[in-house]
């Protein structure tokens, strides 16, 4: 089969092979969040920017469970497509899409129903509230084919097609731009057209990712197997730490809004928005980076070539650690350019507020990429716990607790600080835990496979 290939080609070769493309791939879904920004900062204003943001953490929360089940799928059908065992992989494959499915639908209903109650929860005040409102409820129609085409792109690694999983989202975002000129730029449509030419890029990635599990060939078909309650517990418990990785953007998203409409008004809240897009970008690279080895990782676990699997997190850390310096200088040195593409004139005191707030938060980018490859590997390997200890650490705990008391000892500086603390507190464990795990489980492993 096909994704023999995983067992068998050199690490090296299979990094490049994959990584490559699922970091271009992630590339240009950080691309899409941007091309938003840009046209609704150019030509809907800097309320518009800041109403996107404040509706952000409900897609990202079902952006959230989809990796959950995405990861979890990959985690399992790699292990038993390693282990030889296609029927179980198939029953995991079509157990993910249902959950997908069944998810995404409550989140559209809950967008369609309730769009008002869910902008003042996520801190719409009574200025930006029918903005955030109207995104949220058109949005909400296309939420479906966000989820499927998540769970879609990670199954597709499993049977070594990186390369097209990146063209289906290339294609996807190439659309999204034209439809953003479109809708946004030529018709005027504002808000609701930024909603909907990104439900339109949603829709195109979908078709794209679903045609090749229809092929007679096709290793994985989305209704060959069958939902199982057994798979899908296992599915959400290994995927859970990818998911509170993008939940705790969506967490972190929220409480900085919350925190800095109370301490700036909608000014801080449109400078963050700014920031989140290069942040959201640099993530994406790490996130491709340790999703790419993931397949690579899963596999060799399940076929117990156990010195594969350490080659392939030697090589994703050290490449994770010389991306984040990169992004890092790129982010201090080219901020003010950068941010400037955002804004139209007239938000001077934005702009300046942006730059300070991203050279602080660029700190973060000098470990955040280690915590998400050890949380990365943990999944990959199903052995979950670790990854959410890695997950809640960077994702929830220490934000939460940072962005309380940082502020009242810091002022405005504080803000932008919690994410570099929160990452720099959870390297330490991420560091803990890989040690340990190499110290008694790997062994374990190899005195098993000599049983």
């Amino acid at each position: 089969m096909k994704e023999n290939i995983l067992g068998t080609e050199s690490i090296g070769k299979l990094f490049l092979q994959y990584s490559i493309p699922t970091i271009a791939a992630m590339l240009f879904l950080g691309l899409n969040t941007i091309v938003d920004g840009l046209f609704v900062g150019r030509y809907i204003g800097a309320d518009a920017l800041a109403s996107v943001n404040i509706a952000m953490p409900f897609s990202s929360f079902l952006f959230a469970l989809s990796v959950i089940i995405g990861i979890g799928a990959q985690s399992l059908i790699g292990r038993k497509l390693g282990a030889g065992s296609a029927v179980a992989a198939n029953t995991a494959f079509t157990t993910a899409v249902v959950l997908a499915g069944g998810v995404s639908l409550l989140f559209t209903a809950a967008a369609i129903l309730f769009p008002v109650q869910i902008a003042y929860f996520l801190g719409a005040n009574e200025h930006l509230m029918p903005q955030v409102a109207a995104y949220i409820r058109y949005l909400g129609l296309f939420l479906p084919f966000l989820a499927l085409m998540m769970v879609l792109d990670y199954a597709l690694k499993t049977v070594a097609m990186p390369v097209y999983a990146m063209l289906a989202l290339v294609i996807a975002v190439g659309s999204h731009m034209l439809f953003n000129w479109l809708l946004i730029a030529k018709f005027a449509l504002g808000i609701k057209g930024a909603a909907f030419a990104t439900g339109i890029g949603f829709i195109i990635a979908f078709a794209m990712a679903v045609l090749p599990f229809f092929a007679k060939k096709a290793v994985l078909k989305p209704f060959a197997g069958s939902f199982d309650k057994h798979a899908a517990g296992h599915i959400l418990y290994s995927g859970l730490s990818g998911g509170l990785s993008e939940m705790g953007t969506g967490i972190t998203t929220f409480l900085f809004n919350i925190t800095l409409m109370r301490y700036v008004g909608e000014i801080g809240v449109a400078a963050f928005t700014v920031i989140s897009y290069l942040a959201f970008m640099g993530n994406n690279v790490l996130i491709g980076l340790s999703d790419g080895v993931g397949a690579i990782i899963s596999y060799n676990y399940g076929s117990r070539q156990i010195e594969r699997v350490k080659k392939a997190l030697q090589l994703v850390s050290v490449a994770a650690f010389v991306i984040g310096v990169g992004i890092f200088m790129a982010i201090f040195i080219f901020s003010k350019e950068v941010i400037a593409m955002f804004l139209n004139e007239g938000n001077e005191a934005v702009l300046a507020f942006a730059v300070y707030g991203a050279k602080l938060y660029a700190f973060a980018f000098l470990v955040n990429g280690l915590n998400i490859v050890v949380a990365g590997y943990f999944t990959a390997i199903g052995s979950p716990k670790k990854a959410v200890f890695i997950a809640l650490s960077k994702g929830l705990l220490w934000i939460a607790a940072g962005i309380a008391v940082l502020p009242v000892l810091f002022g405005i500086q504080g803000i932008w600080l919690t994410v570099p603390i929160a990452e720099i507190v959870t390297v330490v464990l991420s560091g803990f835990l890989l040690h340990r795990h190499f110290k008694h489980q790997i062994v374990y492993i190899n005195e098993e496979g000599k049983a």
